[in-house]
């Protein structure tokens, strides 16, 4: 086994025997990117499925005015596939930014759809976590309606530590759907975490 943080969130969810695994496994690409390379830039087509083996990823949308907007923060362990432009074969509408050294593995659409079909237990492990990926944008939507940004800002640095390092502040604030000088505030506050 390669890839650790990948058998776990494969193995978290169904049970795999380790040979099926290793096969999934190894169709798998490997890629390293530096602090500000981009995973996959606003206008190109997605044709592989991702997951972020280690560092933080960022996406961000730019709106007329050249603001970024965050959209997601994903941090090791994570699936980041960019779903919409997978299925419809149409160019992406966000930036994907790695925000720390990151490694990625990607698997082509072709070789997920080969082996989910040799082996459905892949395609039930698909099923579910993008049952878990909507449930997760819910909740999501739901904190920015229901928890104040204090509120949102602490949960966010309790799951990623070191943001205040490694994210422009802007792209938190944007994130939390808060103006920059309430991050300052907020951070200020709670000065001892995440720094």
């Amino acid at each position: 086994m390669k890839f650790k943080s990948l058998y776990e969130s494969i193995t978290s969810e169904v049970d795999v025997p380790m040979d099926i695994y290793l096969e999934f496994e190894d169709r798998f690409i490997f890629k390293e990117f530096d602090k500000k390379d981009f995973v996959l830039k606003e206008g190109q087509i997605a044709t592989y499925l991702s997951f972020l083996n280690k560092g933080l990823i960022v996406s961000y949308r730019t709106d007329a005015n050249g603001n970024r907007h965050a959209i997601q923060i994903r941090w090791k362990g994570s699936w980041l596939s960019e779903l919409e432009s997978i299925f419809s074969k149409k160019p992406t509408k966000y930036n994907y930014l790695a925000v720390k050294p990151t490694e990625m593995l990607f698997m082509p659409l072709k070789d997920y759809n080969e082996i989910s079909k040799k082996y459905p237990i892949f395609e039930t492990f698909f099923r579910i976590s993008l049952k878990q990926s909507y449930l997760g944008a819910l909740e999501q939507i739901y904190k920015l309606h229901s928890l104040s940004a204090e509120a949102r800002y602490l949960e966010l640095i309790k799951n990623v530590p070191t943001l205040l390092e490694d994210i422009p502040h802007y792209l938190i604030a944007s994130y939390l759907n808060i103006q920059p000088q309430s991050l300052s505030r907020i951070r200020k506050i709670h000065k001892n975490i995440g720094e």
